[in-house]
This record gives C-alpha cells, sequence and structure tokens, in this order.
C-alpha cells in the first residue's frame, strides 16, 4: 500500500493536495487576523449552505424520478419535477467555492489595498452564488403565478411576485454594493460604524439564540419524536420572522450601547472638534439604519408573514402525528393551515366542510365532505372523500376524490351507497382558492396573499376587509421601525454631561414600550375599521420619528434633553407661579 502511494502518479497527486490544505487551514485557524478568518468562515459557511441546499434538490428529484418511473405510467413522466433548479445551485455551489477560494488569499501581510480588492470580489462572487441558487428556483415555482395563472385557482398579482423577486435580489446583491461603499467612507465614518456593528451582531445573535431556546423548552415535548432535521428546518424557516421581531429592539440597544462609549471616551468630543456636526457624525448610523430596514423588508414581504403560518401549521402536524403513533396509526405528513371550514356556493346549491385545511392552498385538503341539494333543497348527492385534490393543469381542471364514498339520491329520498378509490369530477365550478380563500388570516400572508385575498374579495363589506388592509399596509411600516429606533438612539445615546448614560437607557426603554402599546393599539384599531389602514399601520412611527427628532435637535443645539419629571411638572409650576404673583398684587 506504501509503494503504491509513492509510485502512483494520481495517488501522490491526492497527498500532496491533502498535506496542502491541511497546512492552509491549519494557518488559517493559527491566524491573528480575526476579521479575515471571520470572514473566511462567513464564506464557508455560504459553501456549506449552498452545498445542503443542491444536495437536498437533488434528492428531491431523483426520489420524485423514481417514484414516477416505478408507479407511473410513461405519460406520467411528463411530471418529472425540472432539472433547471438542480442546474443552477449546482452553480450556485461552484461559485460559492470559487468565492471561498478568494477568501483564502487574505492574509495578516495583505496590504490595505490588496485586502479590499479580495473582500470585493468574494462578495461580488458570493452574492452571484446566492442569486444563482435562489433566483432561478423561485421563478420556477412562481412561474404560474408570473404568468398570470395559479395552482389553487386564484387570479394572482403579477406585480406582487415580481415585486418580492426584485426585492430579493436587489438585498442580496447590496451586499457587495454596501462593502464598496464602506472602504471609501473615510476614517471616522468607518470607525461610527464599527462601534456600532460589534454590538448589534452580538444583540441579534443572543436575542435569536434566547427565543429559539424558549421556543424549544414550550414545545420539546412536540418535537421529542420528529426527525432530527424536521426540527432544524422549522427554525431554518422561523428566521425571517425572528430578525423583523428583534431587529427594532436591536438597533436600538446597539445604538444607545455604541453611542454611550464614544461618548464615555470623549471621542464624540473630539469628532465635534473635528469640526463635524452631530448631525454628521451620526449619518452613518442613519445610513446603517435604512440598510436594516431594508433587510427587514424584505424578510417582511412574504417571508415573515409564510413563517408565522407554516409554525402554526408544524405544530399542529406533529400534535397530530404524536397522537397517530400513540395509538398506532400512520398519518401523512402534511401542513394543516387550521381544523374544520365550510363554504356554501348558494349558486350551485353546494356546500363544502373541509376537515383539515391545507397550508399551501394548491395542496391536498383531507376529511372532505361536500352536500349537493336539488331545488326543493334536499340531498341530491352526498360525497364524503379521505382527500381532494385539484388538478388545475387538468383540461378542463378537474377535483380527484381519494377514498370516496357517495350517496346518490333518489326521487324518494333514498341514498344509493357506492365506494370509490379514485373519483374525478369535471363539472364543479369552486376551484381551492374558492372553497379556502375566506379561511386565509392576515397575519399568515405576505404581499402577494393580500393583494390576491383583496383583489377578489373587492366585494365584501369594509369592516372584512380592514384586517387584511391594514396588513398591507403595515408590511412596509413594520422594517421602518429600525430606522425610527435610530433616531430614538441617537439623541438619548449621546451624553455631553459628567452624568451616566442611565437617563437616556431609561428613557429608551419607556419610548420603546409606548411603542409598542400604541403599535398593539392603532393595528387593533385597524382591524376592527375604527381607524384608516394607512394611519393604523404608520401612525406609531410618525409618532416615534418625531420624537426622536425632536430630541435629536436638542443634541443638535449642544443642549442637554429635558428630563420627564421637569416636563410634567411645568405646567404644575406655572399655576404655582400664577398663585403666587396674585398672591403679592393681594399683599400689595
Amino acid at each position: 500500500m506504501i509503494r503504491f502511494l509513492t509510485s502512483n502518479p494520481l495517488a501522490k497527486a491526492i497527498v500532496g493536495l491533502t498535506r496542502f490544505l491541511s497546512a492552509k487551514f491549519e494557518s488559517i485557524f493559527q491566524s491573528s487576523d480575526k476579521q479575515a478568518l471571520t470572514f473566511k468562515l462567513l464564506t464557508g459557511c455560504l459553501v456549506f449552505g449552498l452545498g445542503i441546499l443542491f444536495f437536498k434538490t437533488l434528492q428531491d428529484y431523483n426520489d420524485s424520478g423514481l417514484a414516477l418511473r416505478e408507479e407511473g405510467t410513461p405519460g406520467d413522466l411528463e411530471a418529472l419535477p425540472s432539472i433547471f433548479p438542480v442546474f443552477w445551485q449546482g452553480v450556485g455551489v461552484f461559485l460559492a467555492l470559487i468565492s471561498f477560494c478568494f477568501s483564502l488569499w487574505l492574509r495578516e501581510k495583505t496590504s490595505a489595498d490588496g485586502r479590499k480588492s479580495i473582500i470585493l470580489v468574494s462578495l461580488w462572487v458570493a452574492a452571484f452564488a446566492a442569486l444563482a441558487s435562489w433566483l432561478p428556483a423561485d421563478i420556477l415555482d412562481t412561474k404560474e403565478a408570473i404568468s398570470g395563472k395559479a395552482l389553487a385557482g386564484e387570479t394572482p398579482s403579477i406585480a406582487a411576485y415580481l415585486g418580492g423577486l426584485i426585492l430579493i435580489s436587489s438585498l442580496i446583491l447590496s451586499i457587495p454594493v454596501a462593502a464598496m461603499l464602506y472602504f471609501r467612507l473615510d476614517l471616522m465614518d468607518r470607525y461610527t460604524i464599527n462601534s456600532f456593528l460589534s454590538p448589534f451582531i452580538f444583540c441579534l445573535f443572543s436575542m435569536v439564540a434566547i427565543f429559539i431556546v424558549g421556543d424549544i423548552t414550550d414545545n420539546g415535548n412536540i418535537f421529542a419524536g420528529m426527525e432530527l432535521s424536521r426540527v432544524l428546518w422549522f427554525y431554518v424557516v422561523q428566521l425571517p420572522y425572528l430578525v423583523v421581531f428583534v431587529v427594532p429592539i436591536v438597533v436600538l440597544l446597539a445604538g444607545l450601547f455604541a453611542l454611550s462609549k464614544l461618548s464615555k471616551s470623549n471621542e464624540l468630543i473630539s469628532m465635534i472638534g473635528a469640526g463635524r456636526s452631530v448631525i454628521r457624525i451620526l449619518m452613518p448610523l442613519f445610513l446603517t439604519g435604512f440598510y436594516t430596514s431594508l433587510i427587514c423588508l424584505a424578510f417582511k414581504y412574504e417571508w415573515a408573514p409564510s413563517a408565522i403560518g407554516y409554525k402554526e401549521a408544524i405544530v399542529e402536524t406533529a400534535k397530530r402525528e404524536a397522537w397517530a403513533k400513540k395509538h398506532g396509526r400512520r398519518v401523512r405528513q402534511d401542513a394543516w393551515a387550521r381544523r374544520g371550514w365550510m363554504h356554501p356556493n348558494e349558486v350551485d346549491r353546494r356546500t363544502w366542510f373541509v376537515g383539515r385545511v391545507p397550508y399551501v392552498l394548491s395542496d391536498d385538503m383531507a376529511e372532505v365532505v361536500i352536500w349537493q341539494l336539488d331545488e326543493e333543497g334536499y340531498p341530491d348527492k352526498i360525497w364524503k372523500a379521505n382527500r381532494a385534490r385539484w388538478k388545475a393543469n387538468n383540461d378542463p381542471p378537474l377535483w380527484q376524490l381519494e377514498k370516496a364514498t357517495l350517496y346518490d339520491y333518489d326521487e324518494n329520498h333514498i341514498p344509493r351507497i357506492s365506494q370509490h378509490k379514485l373519483l374525478e369530477i369535471d363539472d364543479w365550478s369552486e376551484t381551492p382558492w374558492k372553497v379556502l380563500s375566506s379561511s386565509q388570516d392576515p397575519e399568515y400572508l405576505g404581499m402577494a396573499g393580500l393583494t390576491m385575498y383583496l383583489n377578489a374579495n373587492a366585494d365584501r363589506d369594509r369592516t372584512s376587509l380592514a384586517p387584511f388592509r391594514t396588513n398591507r399596509w403595515y408590511i412596509f411600516a413594520e422594517p421602518l421601525t429600525c430606522l425610527v429606533m435610530i433616531l430614538v438612539a441617537a439623541p438619548l445615546g449621546i451624553v455631553y454631561s459628567r452624568r451616566g448614560v442611565m437617563g437616556g437607557v431609561t428613557g429608551a426603554i419607556i419610548i420603546f414600550a409606548f411603542m409598542y402599546l400604541m403599535r398593539g393599539t392603532v393595528i387593533a384599531l385597524g382591524h376592527i375599521d375604527r381607524l384608516s389602514p394607512f394611519l393604523a399601520a404608520w401612525s406609531t412611527n410618525f409618532v416615534i420619528a418625531a420624537i426622536g427628532v425632536v430630541l435629536l435637535w436638542f443634541r443638535g443645539q449642544n443642549r442637554e434633553i429635558p428630563k420627564l419629571r421637569n416636563i410634567l411638572a411645568a405646567p404644575f409650576r406655572k399655576r404655582k407661579m400664577v398663585r403666587d404673583s396674585h398672591s403679592v398684587e393681594i399683599g400689595a
């Protein structure tokens, strides 16, 4: 064996490559350049994540093809999933490897200009890698919606779907653009941003970790029987919602910490002495707040609302699986949005009862009962099925009832019962969207879902549509909270006097609590149509931003912010002065 390794050219090349990579990785992890090490780890994590996604998609493609070849007919092979996502995700993994290889050139002895060039090239290649892995697959998933068709029978909003694709693509490409702008900043601006980013990253990861640990503690009994991969995927899907939820408070805390540190070390005074105004010093933080708002908007547009609904569906499915396992039964691993929904079709005299509503409306319904009444209101036919499936691609589209029981009533209202393994019906006017759209919760819908719902139900009363209209505005309003929090943190974190920063921290906590209290109140008023949807979504941002601007004006004028107790006591002092003046006049 040793002789083979020393004589075979291929074996010698493999051994040499292994030694080279081992030495390279050893030098990487022994490096004292922490920034370079962090960047290499991030690019390595990108390769790892895209690689897992690629192999998962490839496995799903192979499993689908194998199932069709074993169980289907040759005509069914047309339903084989497209290899388009597999190809482009493979391209994404290859580009991510190139990005990682570029990052390996970062060394302690690399010049400043060389480091910038390496980082920018690596970031641009990584951005295109992420874009290649995500965009083609997402376009394929939504091609029916983009072309004006939908699997559930709805009329999709093409603008909403295209807006989501453009927004996510812009966010991915904005990362190298932001790096280019960062390198063009002067030393003072970069120092301000670095002072903010360190506590921001620490607080973000800490709060997300605390939230996940708490959620695992609450749902540990539910996840006990689930596979580890499903549990991990469950929390990966929750990340967009968690980011949108915690980033505003993280921005507030990071801004307070960074500016209080600059004030305490007199660095802020030195910057002002160098000729910069307070607004100019804070400008990099305002841009950072705007960029975090852009990130939250990309998540809130579709992913974060869907994550809430997905969480509820998975928890419900896990409970059902635990019950089935306890009683020795087997169930399908489907995600259910809710239990029990009834839809009356008065025109065709049909009534639908859906025992389990799917999370994705185009998926199978379960435990379905359909009543067909005659002109006199008596039952004409009743269908009971374990599953109801809508085949939108058939011409014409049809319903498939799996394991169905048909009750066909004669003129004496006596049913004839027949069993069907698969029953196909092509003369019903209902689609999954018509049957289930009114069961949708506005909290679980993104921009596309809210727009489709409002367009399809425009004839309903204002009170019924108020929650959907309010949430559509709120999709844009909530992410801007990050920028509003910077406006609050900036003046409260700056301290000119010798007193500590606890006064500013206390004020920030009070304003933050007031913001959440006001937001919950006005959103609830918008949902019951007591307040216009626009004001319900945006009024909290307007009020808190106005408070931040006023506080910032005091700091810009080098003045101390008035204390809350002095503001509250001012009317009483004024009344006392008036009474004292009257007493002096009477005495005189």
